[in-house]
């Protein structure tokens, strides 16, 4: 060994310089050291973690939402429903890669415990599906997952700590069609009557019904007068009406189609037309203003009951992402909104690859193509429904590295410091060296060497430390909640254990990105010592 450092005068130097039992300076060596090592462990320890967060919420996802969604859609681009969902889902199963398909009903909901009242989004599934219900049963902290036919549900832990729920209560869930419907026919009522707000066009078009001639089987009129009547119906159907008024009106203006053109601008219509004119006339009363109010909400096709479902089971859910406040069978889903049991809003998917969904895209379209035009079909994967969640979590992740990063950085401008301040003790020592023969790239080297021990050192403790961590993160978790400071909670992140993701290139790259830091870092003031004149620095001693 000595006989190696006697070789290497530069590599002895420096070693005697970070002996740390010479000076006092040695001391700050270490400290620096340490901060390289803190720098590399703190990185480490949280991108391993954010890594194992994102991992353990995509393993959440895959078990509780479809990889695939079918959604049909007419031509204006408004979602309907898919009716015979059986033999579209079958068509869909035997699709290579495809592993299960599966009815699927989504919908926002008013629960109610005892006069607590919460909206809720809810997902009705099959419950025949197997796999399904297989990978929600992986996420139950509480009860079970056996959907049946019955009145039942499963909840998110997050909904049964809000409204204190457990396992065998009972939650009343009104829909929100009901809702619909009645803000519909309250606001119809608000809606002024056309006999009061427009009694002189009904008047006009009362006269225009009396000045039909009757004339060998039919009734006649001028086209002015046709035309005029046009425009009346026209302008009273442009501003809101009341669903009745609007229908009687669509009725006048059916009656005026049937109207045939003839010679000397005149119209001819079927006889008794001037009577159904004046009946569908007679609908429009302004003295039954309270009957008219009545109609409105005697026009609501169904009203919805409520359902009272037991909680079955609770699942593990996270704040960070998205997901279902109730699971209910699709029968219970399909009461809730009015449909048929044949009719459901999307036919979902599982995939035998979800982390390359889009490759299942053109097999699905083809398969669809047979049903429908293609332009009709909407594919929508999990990550199309869940991108921004991850974009927000990888952007989360690049920031934290970026800023833990300074923690590496400010160790490696205290290494420039403390190397300018070997240049300034050592300078007598540098200019003897230089005296006596030494080259300027020698002299670099003793800083050179300095910087990469330091940095290998440092870069090695900090990732031993950083696993070590990693491999003790429950016990240093809990003393942490112990003392009062948790940095993971598990109502935030979904989960009692600290999910992490061990990945040697990342960790690797943490290492070599402190090394070449502190390497940098020692270069600086190395050729600026390498510059100094050793008579004048002699003779300023």
């Amino acid at each position: 060994m000595k006989n190696l450092l006697s070789r290497y005068i530069s590599l002895s130097l420096a070693l005697r310089y970070l002996n740390p039992l010479r000076t006092f300076f040695s001391i700050i060596t270490l400290i620096c050291l340490l901060g390289v090592s803190l720098g590399v462990m703190v990185l480490i320890v949280v991108l391993s973690v954010m890594g194992g967060l994102q991992k353990e919420i995509q393993g959440n996802l895959f078990a509780h939402s479809p990889h695939v969604q079918v959604c049909y859609r007419n031509d204006f681009g408004v979602r309907e429903v898919i009716p015979d969902w059986v033999e579209l889902s079958d068509k869909l199963r035997h699709v290579p890669g495809v592993q299960s398909t599966y009815a699927l009903i989504e919908d926002y909901a008013l629960v109610d415990v005892q006069g607590k009242q919460r909206p809720c989004f809810f997902r009705a599934i099959d419950t025949e599906n197997a796999a399904q219900l297989e990978d929600l049963k992986h996420l139950i902290v509480s009860g079970n997952a056996d959907l049946d036919m019955g009145e039942k549900a499963v909840i998110s832990s997050i909904v049964a700590e809000n409204m204190g729920l457990n396992v065998g209560d009972t939650v009343r869930v009104y829909t929100t069609r009901n809702f619909q419907e009645i803000s519909h026919a309250y606001q119809q009522t608000e809606l002024p009557l056309l006999a009061e707000k427009n009694a002189a066009e009904l008047n006009d078009l009362k006269k225009w019904g009396k000045s039909l001639k009757a004339e060998q089987g039919r009734e006649e009129a001028s086209q002015a007068s046709v035309d005029q009547a046009f425009a009346t119906l026209n302008n009273l159907l442009a501003v809101p009406r009341r669903d009745t008024e609007r229908s009687s009106l669509l009725d006048m203006i059916g009656l005026l189609n049937e109207g045939e053109a003839l010679e000397g601008g005149k119209v001819a219509f079927p006889e008794g037309t001037g009577k159904e004119w004046e009946a569908v006339l007679a609908e429009f009363s302004a003295e039954q203003r309270n009957e008219a109010d009545m109609e409105c909400f005697r026009k609501i096709k169904e009203l919805v009951m409520p359902k009272d479902l037991e909680v079955i089971g609770i699942y593990r859910a996270s704040q960070h992402t998205p997901s279902p406040d109730l699971f209910i069978p699709l029968v219970i889903g399909q009461e809730l909104l009015g449909y048929e049991d044949d009719v459901v809003q999307a036919v979902a998917l599982r995939v035998d690859d979800p982390y390359h969904v889009e490759t299942m895209l053109a097999p699905v379209m083809q398969a669809l193509e047979k049903e429908k035009p293609a332009s009709s079909w909407v594919l929508e994967t999990w990550h199309d429904r869940f991108n921004s969640w991850f974009e927000l979590m990888q952007k989360e992740r690049m920031m934290m590295s970026f800023v833990l990063s300074f923690i590496s950085l400010i160790s490696a401008f205290c290494i420039m410091a403390v190397m300018f301040t070997v240049s300034i003790q050592r300078k007598r020592e540098i200019a003897v060296m230089k005296a006596l023969g030494a080259t300027p790239f020698q002299v670099v080297r003793v800083f050179l060497w300095q910087g990469v021990i330091i940095g290998f050192i440092g870069a090695l403790l900090g990732v031993g430390l950083g696993l070590l961590v990693l491999e003790y993160r429950m016990q240093i978790q809990m003393f942490l909640a112990g003392i009062g400071f948790d940095p993971f909670p598990v109502a935030f992140h979904g989960t009692a254990n600290i999910p992490v993701v061990i990945d040697w290139t990342e960790i690797a790259w943490q290492g070599v990105k402190a090394f070449v830091m502190v390497v940098v870092a020692s270069i600086i003031p190395a050729l600026i010592t390498a510059r100094q004149d050793p008579a004048r620095s002699l003779r300023s001693m």
